[in-house]
């Protein structure tokens, strides 16, 4: 058990900083892969959809714009979390 608090603990910042970075930088790497996989499947998820009665074109691009959105603002949190390590 005394092992593995010496493990779990981090004497230092710079300590911290590697592991940190790995980290974000495979959470980054998964954001922007994700963002490529959904532009291209854009036209199936966001074309009119012929069983919905009050799909307009200004509701799917909204949708779309929110989703572009919510991952412009995960790919800038991750970098900036990698710019201040």
């Amino acid at each position: 058990m005394e092992g593995l608090l010496q493990v779990a603990a981090v004497h230092s910042h710079a300590d911290s900083v590697l592991p940190l970075r790995i980290f974000f930088s495979i959470c980054l790497l998964f954001v922007f892969l994700g963002g490529i996989y959904i532009i291209r499947i854009r036209k199936k998820l966001f074309d009119p959809d012929p069983e919905v009665v009050a799909d307009h074109w200004a509701a799917r691009n909204l949708r779309l714009w929110q989703v572009i959105l919510v991952w412009v603002l995960l790919v800038e949190l991750f970098v900036g979390v990698l710019w201040r390590l």
